[in-house]
């Protein structure tokens, strides 16, 4: 090989190297920065213009003014407060949340994570005739489960975000200790057939990793939207839970890492209005 050929190898393999680091930070929800990027890695501005030309032509960025985000923009509906989320895609939502109920029984002492969906799961429990211990940072959670006056409700303790009307902050993480659960029922802002559950912020990820490290099993209650749908922090690797719980079968390419994984799928009965599917793996609620 002639040092010329060695020379152009090496410029390849840096090349690949930064295609690869500029991927994984925006698949981490990052927003890639030319100028950042050529300090990093002490090249030119443009070399990184041509790193980035070469992936959006790939299909696996997009390219805007100074520097690259994904190719999918991130559905943003998870960051806005739960007021504004409990009536979008609320049908499919309650049909997830019926699903849900399949895995509860009576004395199981779970943890119910904040979400719209974990709302109207906490509502379902409300009606149904289940008696449990529950666990939640969550307010409203809170107060819809104590109004059935048969289920014990413990609340945990941090600091009021309005916007979610939940109890952030570390005395949240503080009051874990100690605390085991049959079950962790987890909203999610999406699904991936390769990262898993994924959520919006760190403040989620944390919380959510919290309650499932305690937990004997982990499940995930989402509408169909969620499928395939990007977002920031991951919150839970396809082998890293039980459960998933949706209005829905998953798509072919989720539905067989979910298999593979070990997962459940837990789908709502065609009397609560979900429809009929045969599939290994999947069960029905309330059939």
């Amino acid at each position: 090989m002639s040092e010329r050929d060695d020379q152009n190898g090496k410029s390849a393999s840096m090349g690949a190297m930064r295609q690869q680091t500029i991927l994984a930070l925006i698949n981490q929800g990052h927003v890639v920065s030319v100028g950042e990027f050529a300090k990093r890695f002490s090249v030119a501005n443009e070399t990184i213009r041509r790193d980035i030309r070469a992936l959006e032509e790939a299909g696996k960025l997009r390219r805007v003014h100074g520097g690259a985000v994904p190719a999918r923009i991130f559905d943003l509906t998870a960051r806005r407060p739960l007021s504004e989320r409990m009536d979008v895609d609320r049908a499919v939502k309650i049909l997830a949340a019926k699903a849900a109920m399949e895995m509860l029984k009576d004395d199981m002492n779970i943890f119910m994570g904040v979400s719209s969906t974990m709302l109207l799961v906490a509502e379902e429990i409300a009606r149904s005739d289940r008696r449990l211990s529950v666990t939640t940072n969550s307010i409203d959670i809170g107060l819809t489960i104590a109004s059935s006056q048969r289920c014990t409700v413990n609340l945990l303790g941090g600091v009021i975000h309005y916007p979610s009307r939940a109890l952030d902050g570390y005395e949240v993480l503080s009051n874990f200790e100690g605390r085991l659960f049959d079950l962790s029922l987890l909203g999610a802002s999406g699904m991936s057939s390769v990262h898993g559950a994924l959520a919006p912020s760190k403040q989620h990820q944390v919380i959510g990793a919290a309650a499932a490290d305690r937990s004997h099993q982990v499940a995930f209650v989402v509408d169909h939207a969620k499928f395939n749908r990007r977002d920031a922090q991951v919150v839970r690797g396809l082998n890293e839970f039980d459960f998933l719980a949706t209005d829905e079968a998953p798509p072919a390419e989720l539905a067989d890492a979910l298999a593979n994984a070990g997962v459940t799928v837990f789908l709502p009965s065609e009397k609560d209005g979900g429809a009929a599917h045969a599939a290994s793996g999947v069960g029905h609620a309330h059939e």
